[in-house]
């Protein structure tokens, strides 16, 4: 029979005493949430800019770790509303504001030493990835497949 060690901060009773052989000292997250686009704004990256620090390169977010009962939640769709106009609410945020979050996006991944990272898995509810190293290639009619 394996020993379980129970993981605090998990409150889904199915991982709550996840253990692994493998990896007896490894730890999953709990990360509260989901936050809406401008909740996460507002607590991670609004104090960023009200410091003296520049925002661009120090500025990340937590980032779940499986078994974090949030990485099996279904991200919303971006609200298009960010689209249509340059006024924004709590309920609709700005344009700016999602540039943001997704430029902490790209800091968070490169951080963890990930290539890509979903909104989601930092607690975000909002259908939104970055992906690095991204290279777009096109391909002519006269490509090299065999006729």
């Amino acid at each position: 029979k394996t020993s379980t060690i129970p993981i605090s901060g998990i409150h889904d009773p199915q991982l709550q005493n996840y253990y692994n052989p493998l990896l007896p000292n490894w730890k999953g997250t709990a990360l509260p949430g989901p936050l809406s686009l401008s909740e996460a704004y507002s607590q991670f990256i609004l104090p960023s800019l009200q410091t003296d620090q520049p925002h661009a390169a120090t500025t990340t977010f937590p980032m779940a770790k499986w078994p974090d009962p949030i990485l099996r939640k279904p991200a919303s769709p971006l609200p298009h509303s960010i689209f249509q106009n340059n006024q924004h609410t709590h309920a609709s945020p700005s344009l700016q504001q999602l540039q943001l979050v997704a430029e902490t996006l790209k800091n968070t991944a490169r951080q963890e030493g990930a290539v890509g990272l979903a909104a989601q898995q930092c607690g975000i509810d909002v259908s939104l990835i970055y992906i690095d190293g991204v290279v777009t290639t096109t391909s002519s009619s006269s490509s090299s497949l065999p006729s």
